[in-house]
């Protein structure tokens, strides 16, 4: 972080300053009014359809849980601001990662919103934007000689990251409200047995790929291809299966992930000083 001008950092600490504010005083009522409407929405699509009855219970865990991660990272975000003002390097992972929470959870929290709610204004939309601007002005404020390709890499970890969550949660709940439970009664639920873990494996990892990717280490190179693979792994039976158009998704970012990191000018620029 030393080589990154003094201006930019200061830049960089302000943003996470006002970026944790917003994520501590105004996620939680936003995710609030997120929670409740939507859930009224899907009660009344699972008194239709009782493959929708686990979803209450599984979004009210699920949103909660990702109001308090938010939280948390906008907690931290405000207390690494001084020293990485102060170009100290162990900063800029932790900062990148904290503005990639609320861009990955507000992108999870949006798609039920809309798909159970109609005509009202998404309240994860400022979620998301917060964490997506200021996850990009942080990689456009520090100095890199492969700052495009930067760009690139850690945008697709984070859209990958947030598709594999949204896959997986998807596939949990049908599965936890399969018809038959606790048996398997079709080639769909077993393979939503497989996709749903996978996708989760593969979020999981390329989540983590972020942190170690942006302190150049091969170790976070690799487990952002074996993620993206998992997610690939995961979503392309299921998709001939259950013909959920959904599992494109996973397909794609899965696919665009690990083609881009396969090319050999991208990974030596992103394990350059790796171990």
């Amino acid at each position: 972080m030393k080589e990154t001008p003094r201006g930019n950092r200061i830049a960089m600490a302000l943003l996470l300053v006002a970026a944790g504010i917003f994520m501590i005083a105004v996620v939680p009522s936003l995710v609030q009014s997120t929670l409740d409407p939507m859930l009224q929405g899907l009660m009344r699509k699972a008194a239709q359809d009782p493959n929708y009855a686990s979803g209450p219970g599984l979004m009210t865990t699920f949103y909660t849980l990702w109001r308090a991660l938010i939280v948390f990272a906008g907690v931290v975000a405000i207390t690494i601001a001084h020293p990485l003002a102060h170009g100290e390097a162990w900063t800029w992972p932790v900062a990148l990662t904290c503005l990639a929470v609320p861009a990955v959870g507000g992108m999870y929290m949006m798609l039920p919103y809309v798909s159970f709610v109609e005509g009202h204004f998404p309240p994860p939309m400022p979620i998301i934007l917060t964490g997506v601007i200021g996850y990009w002005i942080l990689l456009l404020l520090k100095k890199s000689e492969h700052k495009g390709m930067d760009f690139l890499v850690f945008t697709l970890l984070g859209v990958a990251s947030a598709g594999s969550f949204v896959l997986g949660f998807g596939a949990m709940r049908q599965l936890m409200a399969r018809p038959g439970k606790p048996l398997f009664i079709n080639e769909k639920m077993v393979s939503l047995s497989v996709g749903g873990p996978l996708n989760w494996i593969s979020a999981i990892l390329v989540f983590a790929a972020i942190p170690m990717l942006a302190q150049r280490k091969a170790g976070g190179w690799w487990i952002a291809l074996i993620g993206a693979l998992c997610a690939v792994v995961g979503s392309v039976p299921t998709y001939f299966i259950t013909a959920n158009a959904y599992y494109l998704i996973g397909i794609a970012c899965g696919t665009l992930l690990a083609a881009t990191l396969l090319v050999p000018s991208v990974k030596r620029a992103l394990i350059e000083s790796g171990a």
